[in-house]
C-alpha cells in the first residue's frame, strides 16, 4: 500500500513538474521599449521577484494588460506571476534583452507570434524606405497647438506621421519643475466625445508597437519619445487620450488628440 502511495506521489510530481514547465514563458525586457502582456481576463494580482530591476503596470483602462519595462540592464533573470480573474495563473521569467523581439505578447492566442518566414524584394525594399524610430523621435517638431502644462511639467505632442500604414506619434516631456520627472509610461485610449448624458462612452485601450526615447526629466531637462502604432485613424466624434502616469509620484498628467490631427497624419 505504502509502496503504491508513493508511486502515486511520484507520478503526480512529475505531472505538475510538466505543467509548469510549459506554463513558463520567457520574455525579454529593456529599459528602452515597453512589452506588453494581454490576458483573457481581468489581472486581480501581480507580483514581480525583483522590483528593484523590473517595473510592471496593469493597464487602468483595460486591467487585462501589463505593461513590463526594465528599469536599467540587468544580469539575473527575474520572474512575473499573475492571475487572471478567471482563476487562470501565469508565470513569466523574465530577463533583460537591449533589443526584444517580441514587444506584445498575447496569451488569448498562446502567447506566440506569427514571424513571416519570407519576404518578397519589394517588401523588404519598402522596410528600408520607411525611417527608424529612433530618427522620427529626433526629428524637428511640426505641432505646437496639442499639449498639457500642470506641476512645472510641459507635456507636448510634438509630431503625428504615417509610413506605409504605421503611424508615428512623438512626444515630450519638459521639466520645469525642481523635482526630476518620470513616468512609467504613455498609456493611449480612444475616446468618444461628451455630447451630453446619453452619449454611450466609448473605451478603447491602444498598444504600441514600438517605443523609443527616455521616460524620465531631470530637473529643468527635457525628453522625447517616440511612439508607433498600426495604422490610425478615428471617427470625427472620438479622441485619443494620452495618459502620462508619475512613477512613485502623483504628478499625473493627460492630453488629448482631436481626429483631425490622427487623420491628416502624413510623411515629413
Amino acid at each position: 500500500m505504502k509502496r503504491m502511495i508513493t508511486l502515486m506521489i511520484g507520478v503526480m510530481l512529475l505531472l505538475t513538474a510538466e505543467v509548469c514547465h510549459a506554463q513558463l514563458d520567457t520574455l525579454g525586457i529593456s529599459e528602452a521599449y515597453t512589452t506588453h502582456i494581454i490576458f483573457s481576463s481581468d489581472i486581480t494580482y501581480a507580483d514581480l521577484s525583483d522590483p528593484a530591476d523590473v517595473v510592471a503596470k496593469v493597464i487602468e483602462q483595460n486591467r487585462n494588460m501589463v505593461a513590463l519595462r526594465a528599469r536599467c540592464p540587468f544580469a539575473n533573470s527575474s520572474s512575473l506571476s499573475a492571475l487572471e480573474s478567471n482563476g487562470t495563473m501565469h508565470t513569466f521569467i523574465v530577463r533583460y534583452e537591449g533589443a526584444p523581439q517580441q514587444l506584445i505578447v498575447d496569451m488569448r492566442t498562446g502567447g506566440r507570434i506569427q514571424v513571416a518566414s519570407s519576404e518578397s524584394a519589394d517588401s523588404k525594399k519598402a522596410v528600408t524606405e520607411a525611417p527608424l524610430l529612433s530618427e522620427i523621435v529626433n526629428g524637428k517638431q511640426q505641432l505646437y497647438h496639442i499639449g498639457v502644462k500642470k506641476y512645472g511639467i510641459t507635456a507636448l505632442c510634438e509630431d503625428i506621421v504615417s509610413y506605409q500604414d504605421v503611424t508615428h506619434i512623438v512626444l515630450s516631456l519638459r521639466n520645469r519643475s525642481s523635482v526630476s520627472y518620470s513616468i512609467t509610461d504613455a498609456t493611449f485610449v480612444v475616446e468618444s466625445k461628451k455630447r451630453g448624458k446619453r452619449t454611450v462612452a466609448f473605451e478603447k485601450g491602444l498598444t504600441p508597437k514600438n517605443r523609443h526615447g527616455s521616460l524620465s526629466a531631470d530637473a529643468g531637462e527635457s525628453t522625447r519619445m517616440a511612439y508607433s502604432f498600426d495604422k490610425l485613424t478615428l471617427a470625427d466624434d472620438q479622441v485619443l487620450k494620452v495618459y502620462l502616469y508619475e512613477e512613485g509620484g502623483q504628478r499625473n498628467l493627460v492630453m488629448t488628440i482631436t481626429a483631425r490631427d490622427i487623420n491628416k497624419a502624413g510623411k515629413r
